[in-house]
């Protein structure tokens, strides 16, 4: 992932988190640790970075800092290619960690050009030395061009071209992309379906060191197998990645590391190929069995049914605190979370939806008073909650808590 890109999706994902009185994170420096790390495999729950050419060839300060897996940017488009990208994924195997790479991608919703980026990408990663039957993934966001605006099914269609040239080549395709790019521009149940548990989701709660992921402000939605939390993983200015499955190289041999060496049953969830089974979850419908995730209300909510029918006057109020119940459910073409028996929220007050500005844009208050920050520039990507608000009688979107662009500053 683009630097630039990572940074905004920080960004954005703070104001959010902050609007809902986040906890201040503890950035304590840990001591090196060891760790059960191994080249083929990894247990869930553990932790690994990305990295790209702007990062150190070495990763022994990661493997000493707990780090258990390395995804490595080996290309872009088709004329690409990481020149750190050979050294890293050897370092990695050298420290005892697992192997991954990502391809930033720049076809948008175009399926020929994706399968052409994705033959560009093999060629790259077995160039680099990449194991067969490694992990590569599509790094699918805002920047240098990829159109993130073309459609959900065109997008979607577009990368699962991509995914099937990585799997046809003996490689295990992923895609990465922000929550909400993924929520509102991907149609991730088309992605699903063909390959389960294949997301690696970026989401951050704060900004600045994080040492250790927070799971109360996990992204609620299926199918995750890997979550970017943060760009400064214990101050290491690298990116910060948990695993939430366990993940192994295309073996039948291969299996993940027990998370405990005395543990001798023969239930073993630790398993091979992600894409090759759906989430054992999926078909769980019980609250009580869900799990549950706290979220703040950034935008008036109403509260519907499972068909898509309001529930009256029922409503909950902008910064209120909810919790969401397993992941992000489709109902008639909309996306929602649950947060009881038989009642959903829309997903658009909660996480919003990605806008790309047209014009530099400044930031108001609720009494439509300008806000000397940043102005925002022409062309960036903003998540706007819910519907437009009145202002003054102008036409605003909410950003975050007490913050609101002009509707008009929007394509």
């Amino acid at each position: 992932m683009r630097k630039s890109n990572k940074k905004l999706l920080q960004i954005l994902a703070c104001t959010s988190a902050l609007a809902g009185g986040a906890a201040v994170v503890a950035t304590t420096k840990l001591p090196a640790m060891t760790v059960k790390a191994d080249t083929n495999s990894v247990a869930a729950r553990s932790y690994g970075v990305d990295v790209a050419s702007y990062q150190s060839n070495s990763m022994n300060q990661v493997a000493q800092n707990g780090g258990q897996f390395a995804i490595v940017k080996v290309s872009e488009g088709t004329t690409y290619r990481n020149p750190k990208a050979s050294a890293q994924i050897q370092s990695a195997i050298a420290n005892n960690m697992m192997p991954m790479a990502y391809h930033f991608a720049t076809f948008g919703a175009n399926s020929t050009a994706a399968a052409s980026e994705a033959q560009y990408a093999i060629s790259s990663a077995k160039a680099t030395g990449l194991p067969a039957g490694s992990y590569i993934a599509c790094d699918w966001e805002t920047g240098d061009g990829n159109n993130v605006n073309g459609g959900r099914d065109a997008s979607a269609n577009a990368i699962l071209a991509f995914m099937d040239q990585i799997k046809a080549a003996g490689y295990q395709p992923l895609l990465y992309s922000g929550a909400s790019l993924l929520n509102n521009n991907i149609n991730t149940s088309t992605i699903l379906n063909k390959y389960p548990n294949s997301l690696w989701v970026a989401s951050y709660a704060v900004s600045g060191r994080v040492d250790t992921a927070n799971f109360n402000y996990f992204p609620s939605m299926d199918g995750v197998a890997i979550w970017q939390f943060t760009d400064n993983w214990r101050g290491l200015s690298v990116d910060g990645n948990i695993t939430l499955l366990p993940l192994s190289m295309n073996s039948t041999s291969t299996q993940a590391p027990s998370s405990s060496s005395n543990n001798n049953t023969t239930n073993n969830n630790a398993t091979t190929n992600i894409n090759n089974a759906a989430s054992s979850s999926s078909n769980n419908t019980s609250s009580n069995d869900e799990v549950k995730t706290s979220k703040t209300i950034m935008h008036k909510a109403y509260v519907y049914d499972k068909n898509g029918n309001r529930n009256g006057t029922t409503s909950y109020s902008a910064y209120q605190q909810v919790t969401v119940l397993g992941g992000m459910v489709r109902i008639n073409g909309t996306n929602y979370y649950k947060i009881g028996d038989n009642q959903y929220i829309n997903v658009s007050n909660i996480d919003g939806r990605i806008r790309v500005t047209t014009h530099n844009a400044y930031v108001y208050n609720s009494r439509g008073n300008r806000v000397y920050v940043s102005t925002i520039k022409r062309g960036m990507s903003v998540t706007t909650y819910g519907s437009s608000f009145k202002i003054n009688g102008k036409s605003y979107y909410r950003i975050g808590r007490n913050r609101y662009v002009k509707v008009a500053n929007f394509n």
